[in-house]
């Protein structure tokens, strides 16, 4: 089922894969056939299973919409400097007027001195929408995996009673926060947020520079609850205890596992993680590879068959992947780094096993590989355990014997400095990271074939002497890469950019063709845009078309006409022109670029942009669907009949009136210009419209399906 997810659409994946059966079984013969034939029925099952599993999602009509609701604090809230994020299971909602019963859960916000627990009983009121998805973080998928579907936008605490969780999940919540409270006494910062991180999974603390620096030297990992952690966690302590009684070495393990995802709040994540943690536990104690790869496979069958949903979940991705590649690859990796002393080799061996599994995953959903993390978690992961320890029994020592507690905490505080110190240096480190600012899923999917592959070809080298069955399936391997890499996907995206103050959206066609509308005023946050929305094989602009001569429209021309080949500029206002405007039509002409002015249409691949300069606006339209970008001088105030949604450019006009519970309006607004922030009478005028800002959310994009234009999911 991960497969469905990775290779959208299935069908032409089908029908590679049943090929490769083919192929494989009339050259393998006996069994090979029926072998193949099972493995593709159940990729078959897995995929329909997928298909057919329910969605976390808002109930139609809710989203956008202000609304009472009624529910239960159903989680431990977690207070962030001044706000406190709850979760609700909603079971009421008060809508238009009226008051029927639902079941969903939400999660909201709340500022001020709000007094909420688990277990209360809440009324709150906000406007309810849909989570978004960012550039380098899919925070919708993330809350799902959670059962949320749902924000509650700006909410406000109307009641509050107090009521009563489970008694487990008391017990756990009230020994949390005892431990929690315990730590903050006894240790300073930034010492008290690693310890609560690497102990508890605590992050909420951490300052937000040491959280992108521990990002860039790769060790977010050892601050989160993920079964990479747990399984290096339980690599560690199982070679450690080990050493010293060799059958209670894996015992050991999985209690330290389960005290962990017990401490940790005995999440679905943490149990997870736990999960992937024992199989490699088991990978130690069979040493059999064989049984090791049938438990895992059979374990994320299974988890995935419960939880369909799960495919999606980078966390899930990551924890299986990971774990694979550290029972697979630790011991051969380690088997060649004699040289350096057990305590160094074996994390160093595991993170790079890690690494080599989950690289194309950390691309495609962080869009950056840290260099520096092997290095970074061998100096780290062998005090790992210790920092457990040390935390674990120090933040109740804390509570029960004080001066016990404050010993055993500053001993995880020292081992905290030292983590503090690694963190920054490495992270400051030249090439600490790869950054890859476009990584689409088909490009995640080619660079999983290929890793998988090498992988494989590495475990079944010993069979390299049969050359035709290899060499076939090395040719349909890169067949398939190739079409993953350079095949455009076959729809029509719309890229509101993320250009700071300014005007930038982007066309690309079907095809694999490209339309640029104005460009921003800064050459660079134009070239970095670019570099998020476009391959880097994408040199060549179809058009280029430009609205007006301000620097919020053609300060960035440098970026457009130094980075790429345009065929045509299309100057859709040239009265006045300004100087900027005439600098520009002189250099693409001296670079034998075709200028045409007051050309109002561009056609490239069935799509037509057209332009009304004396309506301050355009429209992107393919078949029967429309979308239009609107300038802060345009003379509409609602979109005309038939154009499903609109990119507003600068912040968008002063006042609009189009309250349209369908529609959807992407704006680009200047994160750092306070004075092209949307006007507050515009943004009344969307109504319950999906409002989308580039300053919250980064470059915007809107994708032509099935329905018309929506923004992609």
């Amino acid at each position: 089922m991960l497969a469905g997810v990775l290779l959208d659409p299935l069908a032409p994946w089908l029908g590679l894969a049943g090929l490769a059966a083919v192929v494989v079984a009339l050259l393998r013969r006996g069994r090979g056939w029926l072998l193949m034939l099972l493995l593709l029925a159940c990729f078959l099952l897995g995929a329909a299973r997928g298909a057919l599993s329910p969605a976390v999602s808002l109930p139609p009509g809710i989203g956008g919409q202000r609304a009472a609701l009624e529910g239960l604090v159903d989680d431990d809230p977690v207070r962030r400097g001044r706000s406190l994020r709850i979760t609700v299971a909603v079971d009421r909602i008060s809508l238009r007027g009226s008051s029927r019963p639902v079941r969903l859960r939400l999660i909201a916000s709340l500022y001020g001195a709000a007094v909420v627990e688990a277990g209360s009983r809440v009324l709150l009121t906000g406007q309810i929408r849909r989570p978004s998805r960012f550039e380098q973080f899919d925070y919708r998928t993330f809350l799902a995996d959670e059962g949320i579907a749902g924000v509650v936008e700006s909410p406000r605490l109307v009641d509050s009673l107090p009521g009563a969780v489970d008694p487990a999940h008391a017990w756990i919540f009230t020994i949390r926060h005892a431990f929690v409270e315990g730590i903050d006494r006894v240790l300073p910062e930034p010492e008290a947020a690693l310890v609560l991180g690497v102990v508890f999974g605590y992050r909420a603390a951490l300052p937000p520079a040491l959280d992108q620096a521990m990002i860039t030297s790769g060790l977010i990992h050892i601050v989160v609850i993920s079964g990479l952690k747990v399984s290096l966690l339980a690599r560690l302590v199982q070679r450690s205890v080990g050493r010293v009684w060799r059958a209670g070495g894996p015992l050991v393990a999985l209690g330290m596992m389960g005290l962990y995802a017990l401490v940790s709040g005995a999440s679905a994540a943490a149990l997870r993680a736990t999960a992937m943690g024992a199989l490699v536990v088991a990978a130690g104690v069979l040493r059999r590879d064989a049984q090791v790869y049938v438990s895992m496979a059979l374990t994320a069958a299974l988890m995935l068959s419960l939880r369909p949903a799960l495919a999606h979940d980078v966390s899930f991705q990551l924890s299986f992947a990971g774990t694979l590649g550290i029972a697979a690859l630790t011991d051969p990796i380690a088997r060649r780094l004699t040289f350096l002393p057990a305590v160094v080799r074996d994390p160093f061996a595991a993170t790079c096993a890690a690494e080599l599994a989950t690289w194309p995953l950390m691309l495609a959903n962080f869009h950056q590989l840290s260099l520096v993390g092997p290095a970074a978690n061998a100096l780290v992961l062998p005090l790992l355990p210790a920092m457990i320890v040390l935390g674990g029994l120090g933040a109740p020592a804390a509570l029960a014997l004080p001066p016990v507690g404050f010993l055993l905490l500053h001993g995880a505080g020292v081992i905290a400095h030292w983590f503090e110190l690694v963190i920054g240096l490495s992270a400051a480190l030249p090439a600490a990271a790869l950054v890859v600012p476009y990584f689409p899923q088909r490009w995640l999917a080619a660079a999983a074939l290929l890793n998988g592959a090498g992988l494989l070809a590495l475990k079944l080298r010993v069979f390299f002497w049969q050359r035709r069955p290899w060499s076939v399936l090395a040719g349909l391997l890169l067949l398939a890469v190739a079409l993953l890499l350079i095949r455009p996907d076959g729809r029509l995206h719309v890229y509101a950019l993320d250009v700071g103050s300014g005007s930038a959206v982007l066309v690309r066609t079907p095809d694999g063709e490209q339309v640029l509308v104005d460009g921003g005023a800064d050459p660079d946050r134009l070239a970095q845009a670019l570099g998020r929305a476009l391959p880097p094989t994408a040199r060549r602009l179809r058009a280029w078309i430009v609205t007006g001569g301000r620097t919020a429209e053609i300060g960035a021309a440098s970026a457009v006409l130094d980075r790429f080949h345009v065929d045509r500029v299309l100057v859709a206002d040239p009265d006045p022109w300004t100087p900027s405007l005439r600098a520009v039509v002189d250099r693409a002409l001296a670079l034998h670029v075709q200028v045409e002015l007051h050309r109002l249409v561009a056609s490239v691949d069935g799509v037509t942009v057209t332009a009304f300069p004396d309506q301050g606006a355009l429209s992107v339209r393919s078949g029967g669907a429309a979308l239009a970008v609107v300038t802060p001088y345009c003379s509409w105030d609602h979109l005309p009949a038939g154009i499903q949604g609109a990119i507003f450019t600068e912040g968008g006009p002063p006042e609009w009136d189009d309250p349209g519970a369908q529609g959807f309006a992407a704006i680009e607004v200047g994160a750092s210009d306070r004075g092209g922030l949307p006007a507050r009478a515009f943004l009344q005028g969307l109504g319950s419209s999906t409002v989308l800002r580039t300053d919250r959310l980064g470059t915007v994009e809107i994708v032509l399906g099935e329905t018309g234009f929506q923004p992609a999911d």
